[in-house]
């Protein structure tokens, strides 16, 4: 069969499309880009070439996976973060733009050399862009799930990043004593009732136990707000990711401790509610 790469284009749109998948043309080049082995602009140089059988025998794979919503991450195997190319497999969640965010804002103000904690690290997509970006920290991500942390590890071995050790544990449960001048708190925040109502890419393929906690979804981080003062040096920051509505609870049981001050919400680039930062007393 003869196709060229213009065509493959419009056929996949066509059929991306016609399940509901938003930026079907957008999708449809990056497929045909990382299946070629070109980069995005490399495929526009090549429209009018025809595709080699190969490529044509990948697409239908990829394609009929992704018309059952499927996240494209889980289907390449990879996810970009920051200024990283991430492993990803349905034991973790993809890594979302949104938490760049916060990525930057650490990268900022985390002190020189400081210890830093990255809470339900999954992918370790937290921990490793920081750990890139700022070689003088020193950063521990922990997370309850082994199989989480496997993926992890693969992602530290990429990058060779020393500054970065993962290891399992049920938010401080194994972390002993130790204390750090920076938590980074990327917990499951979705509640059951709002996992009901999430887009198919999400509630099918990505891993439950990362996504949901009971108490509106601020169980975990509730949790942690009450352990945290334990295990962070004097004047040390943490910040929670968390939902659009959750700000004021969250705040509110920072407040209730009496241990921090300094206590903000930070807003991401839709101008919605992301993030809570406070620092201890």
């Amino acid at each position: 069969m003869h196709i060229s790469y213009i065509q493959a284009i419009k056929n996949t749109t066509f059929r991306l499309e016609a399940v509901g998948i938003e930026g079907a043309r957008t999708e449809s080049e990056l497929i045909l880009a990382e299946l070629a082995k070109f980069s995005r602009t490399e495929i526009f140089l090549h429209y009018n070439t025809q595709m080699p059988q190969s490529v044509i025998d990948s697409l239908e794979k990829v394609v009929q996976r992704r018309e059952k919503h499927e996240p494209l991450q889980y289907i390449l195997g990879h996810a970009y973060f920051m200024n990283l190319d991430l492993l990803v497999n349905p034991n973790v969640l993809i890594p979302r733009p949104e938490t760049e965010l916060l990525l930057e804002r650490l990268c900022k103000i985390v002190p020189h050399e400081a210890k830093v904690l990255d809470l339900g690290t999954g992918s370790g997509a937290i921990a490793l862009a920081l750990g890139f970006e700022r070689k003088d920290l020193n950063i521990t991500g922990v997370d309850v799930s082994t199989d989480a942390l496997k993926v992890a590890e693969s992602n530290r071995l990429k990058y060779k990043l020393d500054n970065v050790a993962f290891f399992q544990s049920d938010l401080f449960s194994n972390l002993g004593e130790q204390s750090f001048d920076c938590i980074a708190a990327n917990l499951p925040y979705v509640s059951e009732h709002e996992y009901l109502s999430l887009m198919p890419e999400v509630k099918d393929f990505e891993p439950k136990l990362a996504l949901t906690a009971t108490e509106d979804g601020l169980e975990l981080i509730y949790k942690c707000i009450k352990k945290a003062p334990e295990h962070l040096n004097p004047g040390a920051i943490i910040i929670f990711e968390m939902g659009i509505s959750q700000a004021k609870n969250i705040h509110d049981a920072l407040e209730a401790t009496g241990k921090f001050k300094n206590i903000e919400t930070i807003q991401d680039y839709s101008k919605r509610n992301r993030f809570v930062y406070a620092e201890l007393k």
